[in-house]
């Protein structure tokens, strides 16, 4: 698999974290209330659970990396 490969999910998923929590910025208190999704703690949660699992990723690409050059 190539570094790109890699690397592109992982942008992938941090832009969706951002555009949820744009979309929850965006959001009227009315849609709030009817979606959950629309909600800081939502937001909260899934940027952070994005976030979390960049930094699983990166560091395994890293590692990857540095076995390659030994």
């Amino acid at each position: 698999m190539t570094i790109d490969n890699k690397l592109i999910p992982i942008i992938d998923s941090l832009t969706r974290a951002v555009n949820v929590c744009y979309a929850v910025e965006n959001a009227t208190h009315q849609q709030r209330e009817e979606n959950y999704e629309l909600e800081y703690p939502f937001a909260t949660g899934y940027s952070r659970s994005a976030m979390n699992s960049a930094i699983d990723d990166l560091s395994r690409i890293v590692s990857q990396l540095r076995e390659n050059r030994v």
